[in-house]
């Protein structure tokens, strides 16, 4: 009888990486919105649109934030028993780095190059 090793982490253990990865994007998105920010103020003074466009993109940030606070909050509600295996999950995630932070990928999926990616 063969056993499979136990992948299985505290789900506070995740909901804290699925925090920190919320709170990634979010300081990216800020980045982001800080680089197109004047772009889309010059586009607004032709074609008034444009600033809704720009708020709405404050307001993804916003969101994705308040999300990391939610999620980092309910960790520290869940019991440390509670355990999970996110490995299978986790191969929903098409980003390498991603589904390794969130899934625990094996050394051998770490250690595979990057694949496909797009270029504009």
């Amino acid at each position: 009888m063969s056993t499979s090793p136990d992948r299985s982490v505290p789900i506070s253990d995740l909901t804290d990486r699925i925090a920190d990865t919320l709170n990634e994007i979010c300081a990216s998105m800020e980045k982001l919105q800080g680089l197109i920010a004047p772009l889309l103020l010059e586009a607004a003074s032709r074609e008034p649109s444009h600033l809704h466009e720009l708020q709405d993109l404050d307001n993804v940030c916003q969101k994705l934030g308040n999300m990391a606070d939610f999620v980092a909050a309910l960790a520290l509600l869940l019991p440390d028993d509670w355990r999970l295996d996110p490995s299978l999950a986790s191969r929903v995630l098409t980003m390498a780095d991603l589904s390794s932070k969130l899934g625990l990928a094996t050394q051998a999926a770490r250690d595979h190059a990057p694949g496909d990616f797009e270029l504009f």
